[in-house]
């Protein structure tokens, strides 16, 4: 009998000891897409600010930084529409493209 409790024992102690293997949780493809910035068309006018440039969407009361200066440069006072992505975090769009509208 004291065999059979020293081995029941043992068991559960190895049970309780033994290190856990841990799954990482993989998101579903969904939801990995939604997390990239997804590129947009906008519009509005460009203008100066210190040394960068902003598109001032009057209409809609807003106002992205450009982090394409040089693009930007050439459409300074122009209505454009911006091909590209929005950061968020620094309210910057990364410009694709530049196009003036009418």
């Amino acid at each position: 009998m004291k065999t059979f409790l020293l081995s029941v024992a043992a068991v559960l102690w190895f049970a309780v000891a033994a290190p856990k293997t841990v799954l990482a949780a993989v998101p579903p493809a969904s939801t990995q897409q939604q997390s990239a910035p997804k590129t947009k068309i906008y519009s509005g006018t460009i203008l100066k600010n210190g040394d960068g440039y902003v598109l001032s969407d009057a209409a809609n009361k807003l106002s992205f930084m450009l982090d394409d200066t040089e693009k930007a440069s050439h459409y300074e006072g122009k209505k454009v529409k911006v091909t590209g992505t929005v950061d968020v975090a620094s309210n910057t769009i990364h410009v694709e493209t530049i196009q003036e509208i009418a």
